[in-house]
């Protein structure tokens, strides 16, 4: 890779990374990138064989926004359980690959595809840490990820860099994505809930379907979830003029990196949000400035995978220089595309409409489609359980993921066991309730009523299968209501 000198100024500073926070970066989407490749497995026939919950010819015939890509998708070459194991076994080299820092690049690129290949086979249970990795690892591409803290460095073809510090057009993609993730998670809320009484975190724990016990206790302190609104929406407008802040960059840096570590694991004690917390934990490790190794290497000396020490003091100097792989308009084209699409988004929600634009397809292609404003504009008032249910001859109604469940029970925490392994099922219920598409419904609600008589007694089998929501007025701060309404609804109903 060709490097160019610079000389220090403010704006180069900007977006200028260090390789040791890249090669941590590295480390952690590699382990994020595993983990959640083990936890799908548990569930690989289930989420992605043609016997599961969506048999390929669902994505065949879907409509925008589920079913746009499944052609670029290998996932969809086979509908067997040995194909889609062959594929994640691929990915976990892969990512294996990615975490030692062995042949990074190519071990990024097919991580990419891999994973582009499951999202596109699977789109029903996608969360937002799905999104962020895979943008992550799209921009990681155009960045030296293997240089340090890798087998890659290791190497005597390994490039030489004179400063810990680089500059390029893929760290800046790096920095801007972040940046555009928080403004565009902030921009849209705009309801009274989030900023004029400021109790959008109270209904928000209120809705019990993503609540943990921790988000419980803090129910009864609404004052203080009066000042948790105020600061997330804070912070999300902030952090992108933070990031880009020209004075006191390193410095600002270090102290945003332990805030938004304490957020994200503030969310993660108080909502089930899957592994975006971690996510979005491991994202925050690139911006670790040459700072941060600097008070490091004061008391750790290390020469393990590249030396801390062995570079130009990079404080002093400006930031190395780099020329970007493939052609210079690609990556600005690309975030400028980024930026639109948001924007685009923002004005029409992807789940409005069915109909896909060129921007639409050319975000799913890439792997930059992206959406960000959840619990926005507003939060809903009431608290939502989302349930599949069986209905047996004479009339009994069953749960078909936990039977022993009453969800029509007047607690209204009780919904899905911590210990239950159905964690995506319950993501791709709930998605089948932001998105209501006929053919994702029918199928899943058809496999959930084979398997549940494949298993049980003449006498226990059931008839139909539906999928219900339950919604239950939440009372205002500081008021209990004595008789709140219920509202129930079968949101798509199979007979057989």
């Amino acid at each position: 890779m060709q490097t160019i000198p610079a000389r220090k100024n403010h704006l180069s500073e900007l977006f200028a990374l260090d390789l040791r926070s890249l090669g941590l970066f590295r480390i952690g989407i590699a382990l994020i990138l595993l983990y959640d490749l083990l936890l799908r497995s548990f569930e690989l026939s289930f989420f992605y064989t043609d016997q599961g919950a969506t048999p390929r010819e669902v994505l065949w015939h879907s409509p925008f926004p589920m079913g746009v890509v499944w052609w670029i998708s290998p996932h969809m070459f086979s509908g067997s359980f040995a194909w889609q194991a062959f594929l994640f076994v691929l990915s976990g080299l892969a990512g294996v690959a990615l975490l030692l820092g062995y042949q990074t690049r190519w071990a990024i690129a097919i991580s990419w595809f891999l994973l582009m290949g499951s999202h596109a086979r699977q789109p029903m249970i996608l969360q937002g840490n799905d999104v962020l990795l895979r943008c992550a690892l799209f921009w990681s591409f155009f960045v030296p990820l293997g240089a340090r803290f890798s087998l890659d460095s290791l190497s005597k073809t390994a490039a030489t860099y004179h400063s810990n510090r680089i500059l390029s057009w893929g760290t800046a993609a790096i920095i801007l994505q972040l940046c555009i993730l928080y403004f565009n998670a902030a921009i849209p809320k705009v309801s009274y809930e989030w900023r004029g009484d400021f109790n959008a975190l109270y209904y928000v724990l209120n809705m019990d379907y993503f609540t943990n016990p921790f988000g419980y206790w803090l129910l009864q302190y609404p004052s203080i979830l009066v000042l948790l609104t105020k600061a997330t929406l804070l912070l999300e407008i902030s952090i992108p003029f933070i990031l880009l802040m020209p004075f006191g960059n390193a410095y600002l840096r270090l102290i945003a990196f332990g805030t938004m570590v304490g957020f994200h694991l503030g969310i993660y004690m108080c909502m089930d949000v899957g592994l975006f917390s971690f996510m979005c934990i491991a994202y925050w490790l690139v911006f670790l400035p040459s700072l941060f190794w600097d008070i490091i290497a004061t008391f750790i000396p290390w020469k393990f995978l590249g030396s801390i020490t062995e570079a130009t003091s990079t404080e002093a100097n400006g930031p190395e220089v780099l020329s970007t792989p493939g052609p210079r308009w690609l990556i600005p084209c690309l975030l400028i595309f980024v930026m639109v699409m948001n924007y685009q988004r923002y004005l029409n929600p992807p789940m409005v409409s069915d109909e896909a634009s060129i921007m639409d397809t050319a975000g799913r292609i890439t792997g930059l489609d992206q959406y960000w404003a959840m619990f926005s504009p507003g939060v809903l008032k009431d608290g939502l359980k989302i349930w599949a249910e069986g209905t047996k001859a004479d009339g009994t109604k069953v749960n078909l993921f936990n039977p022993s469940q009453d969800n029509r029970s007047s607690d209204r925490r009780i919904v899905w066991a911590k210990e239950d392994s159905y964690a995506r099922k319950r993501f791709l219920i709930w998605g089948l309730y932001e998105f209501p598409r006929d053919p994702f419904s029918r199928a899943f609600l058809k496999m959930m009523l084979e398997e549940w008589n494949q298993t049980h007694k003449a006498e226990e089998q059931i008839v139909t299968a539906q999928i219900v929501s339950l919604k239950t007025q939440t009372s205002p701060p500081y008021e209990t209501l004595e008789s709140p309404t219920s509202n129930e609804k079968i949101l798509m109903h199979y007979i057989p």
